[in-house]
């Protein structure tokens, strides 16, 4: 056996295969003959055994460079063409087309109640140096009203306007000017019923007529490090039937410059009034008011005093009155709070408060209000780009604040006089308007005042609650539709006479309706409705105003 492993060895069998041998059965060396027969159990299969192969690929080094070197050339050759360019014109602006002005226009109409109504206006085209033009306007009715004991009274009335205006612009300044006349002619209609009375239209007639003009000289700078102002001076000529004469002369002026990223400023006003009546008096009054305000894209401030010397007759009042607002946005253009405060001195000269109540005594003279203070907050902005805002609180104080009664030295009270108290007014505003579109618009006000009086028991003749709301819609600039609802609330009158109380004037409500058909650019239809509710209300005690009216005409426009 030892031999058999030593010749295995020998002959270079593996070490796996000797490992076999040495393992086999002792017992194989001990037999004294072999069995040579074979039995093959199942035919012979060849199999070879899977390989291991080498991954590494042969590489090669070469430390020698060969750069190829070679030569060559192109030789040109034009190319023939047959195209030929053809010049191109240089190209123009062309000049924009003006389109034509119609600046002047006349209208005219007719309507219930014996109603005129004629206006005319013409202005120059265009010009790069001035403008000017005429204004002419007519208004009249000769209809008459229904008093409370159904008694017609001689209501007719008759409104004339003329003014000539014009312009002349500069490179740095502009000068403008105008003159005017005005009339205005109706009766005292309105009067106490329980009076057994019958008044003569000659007896309650009454006229105003203005006259005067004026210049206005303003800067035009378009560089703000310049110093801008704005001057004015005024002269008006106003008498009623009576020959009660008012003299007024004003002079208003405004100056400002941009200084280190803020503009300073300063208003100054004289005016002077002489009404010649029975009993002349004369009112002077002199305005000192400098400010400043400064900006950003953000907030914005305001701060400033005005200062008023007034002079009546031999009696003479200093006013101060100092202003400050400030306004910054919290979303910009949509949410803009701001708080404020301000004062003035309104001049109660005779032609503005018969402007506001024709109805009053002849040469009636008027104190001058004094707004002590007006104190007050809000927010304004848009909800969207197309709906804006504009909420307010205000808390003032007023001196001598007058408000119209019934003259209690007359026996029928178809006259108003004034009585004055220093009152308190808290006063809530609230103002909305929609462009819903190109065409339609919207537009709501409401004001709410709380009057809190020291001697008089109400504020006469004013109401508490007045609203406002408005609509316009334009037809492919065919048809024009605008509506208006106005509402006044309930006022109440000083007794007069044998009165126990109080008189309570019922709210106000009209509506007016106005449509505008254009059958081209120069030629146009209108047809005007007012008080469509045919309401019989009263602005004024005793004074009703005209029911349902229709006033229909045309405009031509040259």
């Amino acid at each position: 056996m030892k031999d058999l492993v030593y010749r295995i060895i020998k002959s270079g069998f593996s070490f796996k295969m000797v490992s076999i041998l040495l393992f086999m059965p002792l017992g194989v060396a001990a037999q004294e003959g072999f069995d040579r027969e074979v039995v093959v159990v199942r035919p012979f299969e060849p199999s070879v055994a899977d390989a291991s192969k080498i991954n590494l690929l042969p590489s090669l080094t070469d430390t020698l460079s060969v750069a190829p070197a070679f030569t060559y050339s192109i030789l040109p050759t034009p190319l023939a063409s047959d195209f030929e360019v053809e010049p191109v014109t240089a190209a123009r602006m062309s000049a924009e087309p003006v389109s034509k002005l119609y600046g002047s226009y006349l209208s005219l109409g007719f309507g219930s109640y014996i109603t005129p109504y004629g206006e005319l206006s013409i202005n120059n085209l265009r010009h790069n140096n001035y403008s000017g033009g005429l204004y002419l306007k007519h208004l009249s009715s000769q209809g008459r009203l229904s008093l409370a004991n159904d008694e017609k009274a001689y209501s007719q009335f008759s409104d004339n306007e003329m003014l000539f205006y014009g312009k002349r612009m500069g490179r740095r300044n502009s000068l403008s000017g105008e003159i005017g006349l005005n009339t205005n002619a109706f009766h005292y209609y309105g009067y106490d019923t329980g009076v057994d009375t019958l008044l003569a239209q000659d007896d309650i007639k009454q006229q105003f007529m203005m006259a005067g003009g004026g210049l206005r000289f303003k800067s035009t700078h378009l560089d703000s490090n310049h110093l801008n102002y704005d001057v004015s001076l005024f002269y008006r000529y106003f008498q009623d039937r009576l020959d009660v004469q008012e003299h007024g002369i004003s002079f208003v002026s405004s100056f400002d410059r941009f200084i280190r990223s803020q503009v300073i400023g300063a208003d100054l006003g004289v005016s002077y009034y002489n009404n010649v009546s029975l009993a002349d008096t004369s009112n002077l009054v002199l305005r000192f008011s400098p400010w400043f305000n400064k900006a950003d894209d953000e907030w914005e401030v305001f701060a400033g005093f005005h200062t008023y010397y007034d002079q009546m007759g031999e009696e003479s009042k200093l006013y101060f009155h100092p202003r400050a607002s400030l306004q910054f946005s919290i979303i910009r253009n949509f949410v803009i709070p701001y708080v404020g405060i301000d004062g003035n001195l309104n001049i109660n000269h005779y032609n503005r408060v018969a402007n506001d109540n024709p109805f009053i005594i002849p040469g009636l003279n008027v104190r001058n209000s004094n707004l002590n203070m007006d104190i007050h907050a809000g927010v304004k902005g848009n909800f969207t780009r197309d709906v804006s805002f504009n909420f307010r609180v205000s808390y003032l104080v007023k001196d001598d604040m007058h408000f119209f009664v019934n003259d209690s030295t007359s026996l029928i009270g178809n006259q108003f006089a004034v009585v004055y108290d220093d009152v308190e007014v808290l006063s809530y505003t609230g103002e909305i308007g929609a462009d819903i579109s190109d065409r339609f618009n919207l537009l709501a006000r409401i004001n709410y005042n709380s009057y809190e009086m020291k001697t008089q028991k109400h504020p006469w003749h004013v109401p508490s609650l007045d609203m406002k709301f408005s609509a316009g819609y334009n037809l492919r600039d065919k048809i024009l539709l605008n509506a208006d609802v106005f509402y006044i609330g309930k006022r109440f009158a000083k007794p007069f006479g044998n009165d126990s109380g109080p008189l309570e004037l019922d709210g106000i409500t009209d509506f007016n309706l106005r449509l505008e058909y254009r059958y081209s650019r120069i030629l146009s239809g209108f047809i005007r409705l007012n008080n469509i509710t045919n309401t019989n209300y009263y602005k004024w005690n005793h004074y009703p105003v005209q029911g349902f009216s229709v006033k229909a005409g045309f405009t031509y426009s040259m």
